[in-house]
């Protein structure tokens, strides 16, 4: 039984017994092409190398030990290169009677188009994914540490196959946020989902939980089933606590969830283009053993917004609401404790109150920097001394980058 998976740096050695170009896959791979194997009990029995410029897709180079297996390799091939935004797909050479005989059409290549539900496959709607727009990331304020890491230990490698695998050097493949509420580790996961351009699947533990115990385990199982059915995505499970902290009476979901949910990391760490991404407000709820190195290569702290965060993210919403004059100084000073949900928060109110000032009474000033003092005085912050300093401890006790 053949399973079609993205290619992975260990099966290099396989590939390229394949006769298969090796300086046309090795540039396939380095440039985070569409790579995929076809894995027959364990071993590679064959590969589908293809990329995506603009709208057309491109079949590189399909090779496999049987007719079979390059039927199922194009298949996916196709999918793939559709997820990918391909609406046609051109491919010639060794392959051009096969080709034809799948509906491409001769004209200086071999050409087919795909149709346009293609480019959604089936198992990301089912799940309820979505693409983020890819401007996310860079928007991105008050989280540079957190950015520099993904961008190094996560990034960099599946920009630079070739160079990854020269030093075998492999992506992590889960990773957990931790912090405080309303410090941004939902935003800051999507934002690893515009920068890498894949689909974004959020996994809700409260939900899951509403169906009864005896189907929870069972509804993880398939959902995890779906999401590996696609060629690439970043899985979110937010309030992971509930499916894997130490075992008490109030959780929202049974024991044999979490089990499952073990048994899943392995699966997804075995893809080289899925990333589970896990948050938490409270670390310290965790077990041990979900934590160790061997499940999740990074715990990272997304936590409240120094006065350099508090400024970019300040200066970004002023920006955006008023062309006055504004002390960010100021407002920086005064919101100390603020999280970067109660920073919009306030600023969406000063934009408010200058609104209405000039609807009732007339003024026509924006926002100044009275009406975000104001707002910020009315604002209660979600942070506190004790919510900081116990941050603070978890940091020196978890994190892990």
């Amino acid at each position: 039984m053949a399973t079609i998976r993205p290619y992975d740096p260990a099966d290099l050695g396989r590939v390229l017994a394949l006769n298969v170009d090796a300086d046309e896959a090795l540039q396939v791979i380095a440039a985070n092409g569409v790579a995929l194997v076809a894995d027959v009990e364990g071993t590679v029995g064959g590969v589908a190398l293809g990329a995506v410029a603009g709208t057309e897709g491109r079949i590189v180079a399909v090779s496999a030990e049987s007719a079979e297996l390059t039927d199922l390799l194009l298949d996916a091939l196709e999918t793939a290169l559709a997820h990918h935004g391909a609406l046609t797909v051109v491919g010639d050479g060794d392959l051009r009677d096969r080709l034809t005989a799948r509906g491409y059409e001769p004209v200086d290549y071999l050409r087919r188009r795909l149709p346009r539900t293609a480019a959604v496959p089936e198992a990301l709607a089912r799940l309820g994914g979505r693409t983020i727009s890819p401007g996310l990331w860079d928007a991105l304020r008050g989280v540079e540490d957190a950015k520099r890491i993904i961008e190094r230990r996560v990034i960099l490698p599946l920009e630079e196959r070739e160079l990854a695998t020269r030093h075998a050097v492999v992506p992590p493949k889960a990773i957990v946020l931790f912090g405080p509420p309303g410090t941004g580790k939902t935003t800051f996961a999507k934002g690893i989902a515009s920068r890498l351009g894949w689909p974004f699947v959020e996994i809700s533990p409260a939900e899951i939980g509403g169906e009864g115990a005896e189907r929870q385990a069972k509804l993880l199982a398939d959902a995890f089933d779906l999401i590996l059915e696609l060629p690439s995505a970043v899985v979110f499970v937010d309030e992971v606590e509930d499916l894997a902290s130490m075992r008490h009476d109030e959780r929202r979901v049974s024991p044999s969830i979490t089990n499952e949910f073990l048994r899943q990391i392995p699966r997804v760490r075995e893809t080289t283009q899925h990333l589970l991404v896990c948050a938490t407000n409270f670390v310290g709820k965790l077990d041990s053993a979900f934590l160790r190195p061997g499940r999740f290569d990074f715990i990272l702290p997304v936590g409240p917004p120094d006065a350099d965060a508090r400024e970019a993210i300040w200066t970004g919403y002023v920006d955006e609401i008023t062309d006055e004059d504004v002390d960010i100084a100021a407002l920086v000073a005064a919101s100390e404790l603020f999280t970067p949900a109660d920073i919009e928060f306030a600023a969406r109110k000063a934009a408010q109150r200058a609104f209405e000032r000039e609807h009732f009474g007339g003024a026509g000033h924006r926002a100044r920097t009275e009406d975000f003092l104001a707002c910020i005085a009315e604002t209660r912050p979600s942070l506190s001394e004790e919510i900081v300093a116990g941050f603070a401890a978890d940091v020196r006790e978890f994190a892990r980058d």
